[in-house]
């Protein structure tokens, strides 16, 4: 499927700054399921942008606006063209003791932390054992984790906000796409098995299918021993397929935020994002 995303952030500034620096993580991956072909991105007021890997392999864009103004725009359009999920293969035997060796649990050390907003308590590690001892292989497990927080957690947009933990989400189960997929992780990770948090985009076909498609959007790749990383979306119940689009990945969502900053001045801000996502 080739897709042509349009991203657009605005802010308006109640009083002029300056100095206002950026990064942008806002290119589509190119890996095994999509592949990256047209991208420009264009800042408005006009600056020169430097470009680098980051330590997740993120591409990012920096970029700062020195002289005084009222208004930031960045417009962002991308043409990707994504593969099916081989369903096929992914593995129905794989035992939750698979991601307990020494060398996955060395290696995949940074997805299996209780850190930042993804924290593991005894709450929710008692949650995932519950679904543990009902499913047996890694996948039905993963699967069940999807389950129950379909079942817990409602979607409310504006009832969370950036910074909510994951313990503050248990405890009042009403949110957005973030917070699902942060609390998949943690569930996850309570019982060994590595998550990382993805932000990106979902192209939504009939135009309400998909909840969470009208702006970017937030999922999870689960670690599946035989298999590899398995992205899964929580809020919508499903693994990933060719409607989905990955623009950054990390621990959680402070290493795949599309855009942040930091600027010199005072006042409020407004920021306005808006996504659309088409087929060609």
């Amino acid at each position: 499927m080739k897709l042509r995303i349009l991203h657009r952030t605005e802010y308006r500034y109640a009083s002029p700054i300056r100095n206002n620096t950026n990064e942008l993580r806002v290119t589509p991956l190119t890996n095994h399921r999509q592949k990256l072909g047209l991208h420009l991105v264009r800042v408005l007021p006009a600056v020169r942008m430097r470009r680098y890997p980051d330590l997740y392999r993120n591409t990012v864009h920096l970029f700062e606006v020195e002289e005084m103004h009222k208004e930031l725009a960045v417009d962002v359009s991308s043409i990707v063209e994504t593969f099916p999920t081989p369903i096929a293969a992914i593995p129905r035997d794989c035992p939750l003791s698979a991601v307990k060796v020494p060398e996955i649990v060395e290696s995949f050390q940074p997805y299996l932390l209780s850190d930042g907003p993804i924290r593991i308590t005894p709450e929710i590690w008692r949650a995932a054992v519950d679904v543990l001892t009902e499913k047996g292989d890694v996948f039905s497990v993963i699967l069940g984790l999807m389950d129950f927080i379909h079942q817990k957690c409602k979607y409310v947009p504006g009832a969370t906000h950036i910074g909510t933990t994951t313990d503050e989400f248990f405890a009042k189960p009403q949110g957005v796409c973030q917070d699902y997929a942060h609390l998949l992780i943690a569930l996850c990770r309570a019982i060994g098995i590595p998550g990382r948090y993805i932000c990106g985009y979902v192209y939504d076909a009939k135009r309400g299918d998909v909840i969470g498609s009208h702006a970017s959007h937030a999922w999870c790749e689960i670690w599946l021993p035989g298999y590899g990383w398995l992205g899964v979306d929580p809020t919508n119940k499903t693994v990933i397929h060719e409607a989905y689009v990955a623009s950054a990945v990390g621990r959680d969502y402070r290493d795949a935020t599309p855009i942040s900053g930091s600027y010199w001045g005072s006042g409020d801000r407004e920021m306005r994002v808006t996504v659309h996502v088409e087929a060609k």
